[in-house]
C-alpha cells in the first residue's frame, strides 16, 4: 500500500471516527471537525469532604482551581472540622497557610479574609476569631 493510500484511509477513519463519537454526544459533527469530548466532572459537595485526613491531603484533594478567599475558607472548614459553632484563630489560619504554601500555590494575604467575610462564607466572632456562615458550602460552586 503507497503512503498517499494509506493518509487517505486514515483521514476516512478519523472522519467516521468522529461522527460516532459526535453521534453519542447526541450531536452530529460535521465531517472534518475535531470537536472533542468533555467528560463531565463531578461537583464536589460538602457531603462529600473528608475532614478527617490530615490536612496536606485535604488541601491537595479540594483546593484545585480555588481563589485566596475560597482557600482561606476551606482551611477555615478543616480547622473546626466543618462546624459552623467551632471557632478558629487567625493566627492558627495563616501560621496553617504558611505551612502549605507549595499546595495553595500563593502566600496569605488578609485580603482573603475580607473577600471571604463579604462573600458570607465567614463571619468574625470577636478580633481574629472565625467561623463558617452556612453558606460556606458556596466555595464549591
Amino acid at each position: 500500500m503507497d503512503k498517499a493510500k494509506l493518509i487517505t484511509l486514515l483521514n476516512q477513519v478519523k472522519v467516521l471516527t468522529e461522527e460516532c463519537l459526535a453521534g453519542l454526544e447526541g450531536t452530529a459533527a460535521a465531517p472534518g471537525s475535531t470537536k472533542t469530548r468533555k467528560v463531565p466532572v463531578p461537583k464536589l459537595t460538602p457531603k462529600t469532604i473528608d475532614f478527617d485526613i490530615p490536612i496536606r491531603p485535604f488541601l491537595k484533594r479540594y483546593v484545585k482551581g480555588m481563589s485566596g478567599a475560597k482557600k482561606f475558607t476551606l482551611l477555615l472548614s478543616h480547622l473546626v472540622k466543618g462546624d459552623m459553632k467551632k471557632e478558629a484563630a487567625l493566627v492558627d489560619i495563616e501560621k496553617q497557610w504558611n505551612r502549605s504554601t507549595s499546595l495553595l500555590k500563593q502566600e496569605f494575604n488578609h485580603f482573603f479574609v475580607a473577600q471571604a467575610k463579604e462573600n458570607d462564607w465567614i463571619n468574625s466572632t470577636g478580633k481574629g476569631l472565625y467561623v463558617l456562615r452556612p453558606s460556606w458550602k458556596k466555595i464549591f460552586d
